[in-house]
């Protein structure tokens, strides 16, 4: 896969609201839960052709103190596990996961700019026999240029030594072009939104699910190809399809959507193994609550 592919599609983008200066509770709260299934997607590699589903799980809590007038410090954590049921004999891991705190902060700079730095040190791998070197933190760096209140643009930088590339850049917006309709270009999860009412909305979105994680020590030998024992693998996944969004409340929003799976891959590359999936079905729903 290409550098520019891998750029555009595991750069993060901060998310930010135009309204955040001086309108910030003293302590915010974030949840965000996700459950989803991907049905059997053939997958293909240097001498491997077999089906895998999948199914992710994904949990993220921070709590964000106010320190002063321009800063909002980030405390919390992050759970997130991938589930391949795959063959036996297949090299393709049955768990992909990571548990990791998340530390960082978010700084507001004159009227229009916000910037945030956040690293995630924590656990990554297939929890096959958990040594040091199963040990990562990713840094994120973003910035956020508030135009108005209809249109915010976006930088951002990941920062991961661990992966094939280890600096991957991004950019993005939010524009709220009409009354009812909203660009929310930023990744991971690119959206077309139309609200239909104050609390439900439609969307078309885009789903990018990524990371790097280390394989056991005996992964490899155990499948018959050694060179995969303790490899790295650089996990990708995208997802498009239309939503269906609910506003319970001002802080709970539930989502359900469904749509295709065009394409995954298991990049091994220090073993100097790919292996892909296309095409297949899935379903997916979150909650996210803003406290």
């Amino acid at each position: 896969m290409s550098r520019f592919i891998l750029a555009l599609v595991l750069g993060v983008i901060l998310p930010v609201a135009a309204t955040w200066a001086g309108n910030s509770p003293a302590v915010a709260e974030e949840l965000d839960a996700e459950e989803s299934y991907v049905g059997d997607a053939g997958t293909h590699g240097k001498g491997t052709a077999t089906s895998i589903d999948e199914n992710c799980a994904d949990v993220k809590f921070v709590v964000s103190p106010q320190l002063s007038k321009n800063f909002l410090l980030r405390i919390g954590g992050e759970w997130q596990r991938f589930s391949f049921g795959v063959a036996a004999t297949a090299p393709v891991p049955r768990v992909l996961q990571q548990v990791s705190a998340v530390i960082g902060g978010d700084y507001q700079l004159g009227d229009r700019w916000l910037v945030r730095a956040e690293v995630q040190p924590g656990v990554y791998g297939d929890f096959e026999g958990i040594t040091g070197r199963d040990v990562d933190a990713p840094l994120v760096l973003g910035g956020a240029y508030l135009a108005d209140a209809d249109l915010q643009w976006f930088l951002g930088l990941r920062v991961d030594v661990r992966s094939e590339y280890p600096v991957l850049p991004a950019a993005g917006v939010r524009w709220k072009f009409s009354d009812q309709w909203t660009l929310d270009f930023q990744l991971p999860k690119p959206r077309l939104e139309y609200d239909l009412t104050d609390r439900w909305q439609l969307y078309l979105g885009g789903d990018i699910e990524a990371g790097t994680f280390r394989i056991g020590d005996h992964f490899g030998s155990d499948h018959g190809q050694p060179k995969f024992n303790g490899a790295m693998v650089d996990y990708l996944e995208l997802r498009v399809g239309p939503g269906l969004s609910w506003k319970i409340t001002p802080i709970l929003t539930l989502e359900a959507e469904a749509g295709l799976m065009p394409y995954r891959d298991f990049d091994f590359f220090h073993a100097g193994a790919d292996l892909r999936s296309h095409n297949a079905p899935y379903g997916q729903l979150v909650c996210h609550g803003r406290f």
